[in-house]
This record gives C-alpha cells, structure tokens and sequence, in this order.
C-alpha cells in the first residue's frame, strides 16, 4: 500500500521523495493538534479541584 502510494507520486524519484516527506510532515503535525484537541476536549485541564 506504501509503495502503491509512494509510486503514484509524481515526478522523478527525487520529487516523489521530497512530496512524501512533506505529506509525512503534514500528518504528523495534523496528528498533533488533533490529539492536543481530543485531549483538552476529554482530559482535565490541570485545574484546581474546589
């Protein structure tokens, strides 16, 4: 699937390498704010208990 994917890529091989590490980059930072979103949406925020 990963080299299905990676072969669809356009361009030379040195494009389709550098378009993957940026998609790469891309979910990664997208992961991020999403866990950071479902964790301040479902976990305690660091409050005080009163």
């Amino acid at each position: 699937m990963i080299r299905r994917g990676f072969q669809a890529l356009p361009g030379p091989l040195a494009i389709r390498a550098a378009l993957a590490l940026v998609i790469v980059a891309a979910a990664l930072v997208g992961l991020h704010f999403f866990y950071e979103w479902l964790g301040n949406l479902l976990l305690d925020t660091g409050g005080t208990v009163g």
